[in-house]
């Protein structure tokens, strides 16, 4: 009895064994058929295909200025739209992907072509854009323009993983309609217009980190076509000569990466720093203002060397806030160091002063309404005209607005500054005259050496103040 019943019990228990190898059998296949990348793809079709797109000339060199015209003017508008319109017909990462082939598959006579055309397209790119900045009635800095100036550590993922998508959707013809949306999310183009915006108008640190954004791009997609075309796909290899030779090109390789993630540390690393610098002024400046946020009105950073002055600008007169050493030590203990903070009162607002704009306002329509009638009545009245006009140009600034201003200023440098004075003159270039100029004229408690950075501090942060324009600073000892 013993006997059969475990013959039974073996009988039972081999077709569940069966079945969990078939289950496991099927999840195994199908995930390797879910990511089999080799299925599909003719190598040798693949590596024709892409020397023969790698060329800028003829009708791909016209396509890529057309496309490099269209994402100025993207920029240059603040056009997203455009933008991505400009990167669809771009043929700029033909070449890049050429030069990561080549690697791959150990072919010289590729690389050497791949960059040859890689330098015409880039030189193409930069001369266009540079003429059409130069050329252009606008040509101001735009948000989609200061965008391309800041690389950060995601866009090494986004160029590494848009090359992978880039060498597979040429490989497997059934998803070539990727590649579009490749050349997109990498964004090769934009940086090198912007480059040419910096070239054009003379601004060299703009040229410098969106060539720096491009370069990370194009090394990264060329990095992910050499790793897909070497260790996924396993394309067929042209052989070294000698052992020498092929590991001297593995030692080039290595360098090169190792130098590019080297290089790449310093941006990056001043980008995290400003990141963590911000969100540390925002902990702090939740910390003094707590439950009064309505109170706060802006703020302003201002960084010299090693030491920066935070300026905390508020409604009313500012006493109810924590004091100087409060501050210190909340910067302390946050971890913000070498940072002075000045609270700077903004123009109190109350009943009194709203009467008194109302007046004003007042004022100023009851003279634009003599000016129109006398406009209507007689032309002959051209002088009073001129007057009228001349009235209303030189208003005197109130005294809470130019309190607020002035207090702006000691903040900046609160132990220097005795008296700053305000008025608005004319001017002579012996070009033409201009009328109607802000001067700020500061009276200091000692003179030193430092009467130049002071006067460019100063006149840089005035001007971010609503109608500074063309504001000077006279310093007087």
């Amino acid at each position: 009895m013993d006997d059969k019943k475990e013959t039974t019990t073996n009988q039972s228990a081999q077709p569940k064994e069966d079945r969990l190898f078939r289950i496991k059998s099927y999840i195994g296949g199908f995930i390797k058929d879910a990511l089999d990348l080799e299925h599909g793809v003719d190598k040798l079709l693949t590596i024709s295909e892409i020397k023969d797109k790698k060329s800028m000339s003829g009708a791909n060199a016209w396509m890529l200025m057309c496309s490099i015209v269209i994402a100025s003017v993207g920029l240059d508008l603040n056009s997203p739209a455009v933008i991505i319109g400009a990167m669809l017909i771009s043929p700029l990462m033909s070449p890049i992907l050429g030069i990561g082939l080549a690697v791959g598959i150990n072919d010289k006579n590729t690389l050497k072509k791949s960059l040859a055309h890689f330098g015409m397209a880039v030189a193409i790119a930069l001369i266009t854009s540079t003429i059409y900045f130069w050329l252009t009635p606008l040509g101001e800095s735009t948000p989609a323009i200061m965008s391309r100036t800041e690389p950060g550590p995601l866009d090494i993922l986004i160029a590494f993983f848009g090359g992978i998508a880039g060498i597979i959707s040429i490989a497997r013809k059934d998803i070539l309609t990727t590649l579009p949306g490749v050349a997109i999310a990498t964004a090769l183009m934009p940086p090198l217009c912007v480059t040419g915006f910096g070239l054009a108008n003379g601004y060299g640190d703009i040229a410098l980190s969106s060539m720096f954004l491009f370069f990370i791009n194009t090394v990264f997609v060329s990095f992910a076509t050499y790793v897909i075309v070497r260790f996924v796909l396993h394309f067929p290899q042209r052989d070294f000569p000698n052992a020498k030779e092929k590991r001297n090109n593995t030692i080039y390789i290595s360098v090169f990466l190792l130098s590019i993630f080297v290089i790449s540390y310093f941006p990056f690393s001043k980008i995290l720093r400003t990141r963590d610098r911000d969100q540390k002024i925002e902990k702090f400046i939740d910390q003094v203002f707590e439950e009064k946020s309505e109170l706060f009105d802006g703020k302003e950073m201002i960084s010299s060397g090693d030491s920066s002055l935070l300026i905390l600008k508020v409604y009313g007169d500012g006493k109810e806030f924590m004091t100087e050493d409060s501050h210190k030590s909340i910067t302390e203990e946050i971890g913000l160091k070498n940072t002075t903070v000045r609270i700077v009162p903004t123009t109190n607002i109350n009943e009194d002063d709203i009467n008194g704009l109302r007046l004003e306002i007042l004022s100023v329509q009851d003279a634009t309404k003599q000016l129109n009638t006398i406009r209507e009545k007689s032309s002959e009245n051209d002088i009073v005209i001129e007057a009228l006009k001349e009235k209303l140009a030189t208003f005197r600034m109130q005294d809470d607005l130019f309190k607020e201003r002035t207090g702006f200023i000691k903040a900046i440098y609160p132990d220097e500054i005795s008296t700053v004075s305000y008025a608005r003159g004319q001017s002579n270039d012996f070009a033409e005259l201009k009328d109607n100029i802000p001067m700020y004229v500061i009276d200091w408690n000692k003179k030193d050496e430092d009467y130049e950075e002071r006067q460019e501090v100063i006149q840089r942060v005035l001007k971010t103040q609503r109608n500074m324009e063309g504001v000077r600073v006279i310093h007087n000892y």
